[in-house]
């Protein structure tokens, strides 16, 4: 290993242990690199729990079967799409927070959409969690969207 003059100490140091990890890195690295990934992309993510109550009793959801139905109802709305859903829980894992950042149809009224995502995601979160009060829904409008092919710079 030859180094320069003009580098500096950590930079041999970098160099030192990067030749050394090459003469040392099993051939077949790239093999387990691969499996590797693919088990990761294939475990088990627990998702946050979101209780609800209706008149049996209390129950657990899963916070992404909230967001799915979320995004299901927002989607059969024809000026509006979801970009994404985050919910917010207390230390007892009752909805506190639900934010929905949507997208709105160009030439849709903004106002109009947004408060339509609201009542469809308020209706959601009841048909699935039962009466539940003082949850806050916020309506994110983050972006405009038009039908057809995209549009290309130029």
């Amino acid at each position: 290993m030859t180094t320069t003059p003009d580098q500096t100490h950590g930079e041999q140091v970098l160099a030192q242990a990067t030749e050394a990890l090459r003469l040392h890195t099993p051939s077949g690295w790239q093999v387990f690199r691969v499996n590797l990934l693919e088990t990761v992309r294939r475990a088990y993510r627990p998702s946050a729990p979101i209780r609800g109550r209706h008149e049996q009793g209390e129950f657990v959801v899963s916070c992404d079967v909230l967001t799915a139905d979320v995004r299901e109802a927002v989607d059969r709305l024809p000026q509006a799409e979801v970009t994404a859903v985050r919910c917010v829980t207390d230390e007892d894992d009752h909805l506190e927070l639900l934010t929905v950042e949507t997208g709105v149809r160009y030439g849709a009224h903004v106002p109009t959409t947004a408060e339509e995502v609201r009542t469809a995601v308020v209706a959601t979160v009841r048909e699935l969690l039962g009466e539940v009060e003082g949850v806050r829904v916020h309506v994110h409008v983050g972006d405009v969207f038009q039908e057809g092919p995209p549009r290309t710079l130029g």
